[in-house]
């Protein structure tokens, strides 16, 4: 990102399909670029990539648990069985505003 961060403007939405151990790290790294505070990410998860002697299901809660740590809310989550085995989507929203508390007391 540091190569052509000059050259890419704030985006609403980062997709990745990248089938790499890291994805998490990569797509964190890319959303502290460039996506904007309330945007989204849509990340494509295949489980054998990231680590084929774990269950699909350990895999994609850890890669939720590491986009947590980088402020991500995951937001849905949906299998892609029976079109692709062990592979999900992973919907989240970074760095969500928080929700004000209303003084109408």
């Amino acid at each position: 990102p540091l190569k052509y961060r000059m050259l890419v403007g704030m985006v609403d939405c980062v997709f990745a399909d990248i089938a790499q151990p890291d994805q998490a790290r990569i797509v964190a790294l890319n959303s502290h670029y460039f996506l904007k505070q309330g945007g989204h990410s849509v990340i494509a998860i295949k489980a054998s990539c990231i680590d084929s002697t774990a269950a699909p299901e350990a895999v994609f809660r850890r890669e939720v648990s590491k986009l947590q740590s980088e402020n991500f809310k995951p937001l849905e989550q949906l299998t892609l069985e029976p079109y692709e085995r062990d592979h999900c989507v992973l919907i989240s929203q970074y760095r969500p505003s928080k929700k004000k508390k209303s003084s109408d007391e």
